[in-house]
């Protein structure tokens, strides 16, 4: 039989103020781990046992558990919680803290930011592949080292923009809804976005531009836009309320 856990009330608060996560309004339902991508694919994460481990101070567990670094942190468990415990927050929180106190080197974070930084290129090749009607079947690990490894080209054109500015319909209404007009071109979006490592690859602002000028055709067959997490981190840091 294990050991008793003992609740240390002192470290739960820490871990609760420093990630700004109401851990203890936790009620177990278990919505966060049915939502969680990683989870449901793999199930290799499961951010209700996060947020119990914190719950009950168990930091330096926390802190040495490899589960943390698989979250694709795009907030669906903190968006689906009935209580608003926001678990992404507690995971980036946790994080923090490990490399904080060096629980994970430098060496071993840039490393970290490195392969997530070329796994969103493979999944923009994958999806290019997905929308030229490509057959997978079994992919073989050469694939997606080279998927890893290849670039995605930026574009060095200039952006077509019809003689006669007029939106369709559907992009008008898109505009609209989500007050793209008021967006300024700051970036913030793009800064705060979590697969935008590459602007190539992924770059809200880019996005909003393009709808903005009427360009459907060419939004819709982007890989690019297949990318988006549903994180809603665009939408929060912008100072105009444009809903990204």
């Amino acid at each position: 039989m294990g050991h008793a856990i003992r609740l240390r009330t002192d470290v739960r608060d820490r871990l609760e103020g420093g990630a700004k996560a109401d851990i203890r309004l936790c009620w177990t339902c278990g919505s966060c781990d049915s939502e969680c991508p990683v989870n449901i694919a793999t199930g290799m994460l499961r951010p209700q046992k996060i947020v119990r481990m914190a719950a009950l101070g168990m930091q330096e567990e926390l802190v040495c558990l490899p589960e943390v670094w698989y979250c694709a942190r795009c907030r669906r468990c903190a968006q689906i919680c009935p209580n608003a415990v926001k678990p992404s927050d507690l995971i980036e929180h946790v994080r923090a803290v490990a490399a904080d106190r060096r629980k994970i080197s430098p060496v071993t974070l840039n490393l970290f930011s490195e392969l997530w930084r070329r796994f969103q290129r493979a999944r923009w090749h994958a999806v290019a592949a997905c929308l030229a009607g490509e057959d997978f079947g079994d992919l073989a690990e050469e694939q997606w080292r080279k998927w890893l490894s290849t670039s995605v080209p930026e574009h060095l054109g200039s952006i077509p923009r019809p003689s006669a500015y007029h939106l369709p319909d559907d992009l008008q209404l898109i505009s609209d809804a989500h007050r793209l007009a008021a967006c300024f071109t700051c970036g913030e979006c793009s800064s705060a976005c979590p697969v935008a490592c590459e602007r190539s690859v992924f770059d809200p602002r880019s996005l909003f531009r393009m709808v903005y000028l009427g360009l459907e055709k060419e939004l819709l067959t982007m890989p690019s836009i297949w990318l988006c997490v549903g994180c809603q981190r665009c939408s929060d840091c912008c100072s105009q309320q444009v809903d990204g």
